[in-house]
Parts: structure tokens; C-alpha cells; sequence
């Protein structure tokens, strides 16, 4: 029975631990992606402007 605890503890464990390391979304890729289109829509403009 103690085996049995053991492993359900372990597991616990590392799902803990593998949830702690995952990160859904970086911040700082967000900030680049969003600079970019503001970047690519400025040149948008700029060349329909032109």
C-alpha cells in the first residue's frame, strides 16, 4: 500500500513541476510580434500614401 502512495505522490510531483516550468505565453515575444505589425502597417500606409 505504501508503493502505491508513493507513486501517486511522485506523480503529483511532476505534474507540479512540469506546470511550473510551462509558460503559455512570453511576454516579451507578444511585445515583438505587436511591434512588427505596427511596423508593417506603417509601411503599408506608407506605400499606398506614395
Amino acid at each position: 500500500m505504501a508503493t502505491v502512495e508513493a507513486a501517486h505522490g511522485a506523480e503529483a510531483a511532476a505534474a507540479a513541476k512540469s506546470a511550473q516550468r510551462r509558460v503559455l505565453v512570453d511576454g516579451r515575444a507578444v511585445d515583438h510580434v505587436v511591434a512588427y505589425v505596427l511596423m508593417a502597417a506603417a509601411l503599408a500606409v506608407t506605400y499606398l500614401v506614395h
